[in-house]
């Protein structure tokens, strides 16, 4: 099977279903219109549970047919306002995660 140019491209979650028939269904509409896109089970999937039926399944597709995604789905396209948002939460969460290694690190070493 030969790669294509897609396969070097960024995927980003497009959105979160409660269940894998949703999100199957949603699939099936992103392929009929020619848009690549992935579900994955989010908490385990089948082995782990028995059956992946009824965890939440991310859908995926490339970056750059987000809009195009969303558009066929009926899915809000997201607002400058919300990525904002989003990165400053990632920041502080990052600024937060090393905040308590350096308290865990000092902890030790003066133990």
């Amino acid at each position: 099977m030969a790669g294509t140019n897609r396969d070097h491209r960024k995927q980003v979650r497009l959105t979160v279903y409660d269940n894998e028939p949703m999100a199957r269904m949603a699939e099936q509409r992103l392929w009929q219109s020619d848009i690549p896109c992935m579900v994955r089970s989010l908490r385990g999937g089948p082995g782990l549970w028995g059956s992946a039926y009824n965890l939440p399944h991310d859908l995926c597709v490339y970056e750059g047919d987000e809009a195009r995604a969303r558009t066929v789905l009926g899915l809000p396209q997201p607002s400058e306002r919300d990525t904002e948002v989003a990165a400053k939460g990632s920041r502080w969460l990052v600024v937060a995660v090393l905040v308590v290694v350096v308290v865990v690190v000092v902890g030790i070493v003066l133990l």
